[in-house]
């Protein structure tokens, strides 16, 4: 489980990836915490993520690794603690 600090569209948001927190203020899939992440992800889930010289990433909110290459997609993270996982073909998230 990791943590994701950053903006979106200027508002600041935390959230935890790894498992769903049912005391957070809002939970999706493996995603909880700050509701305006939380609703990117799951308004999001599905899309394509394509990064310059990588495997595109598909969203799933099941995901913790596809996750963290949608935040830092779509979102301005500064920071993210903990144990970050590799997708599943060993790429970085």
């Amino acid at each position: 489980m990791f943590e994701v600090h950053g903006y979106v569209n200027g508002v600041a948001y935390a959230v935890t990836v790894g498992r769903p927190r049912l005391e957070a203020a809002a939970t999706y899939g493996v995603v909880s915490g700050s509701p305006v992440a939380v609703a990117l992800i799951e308004a999001r889930e599905g899309e394509t993520v394509t990064r310059p010289h990588m495997m595109p990433v598909v969203v799933d909110a099941g995901d913790a690794a596809a996750v963290l290459v949608a935040l830092r997609a779509w979102t301005d993270v500064k920071k993210v603690v903990g144990d970050i996982p590799a997708l599943g073909n060993g790429t970085p998230a």
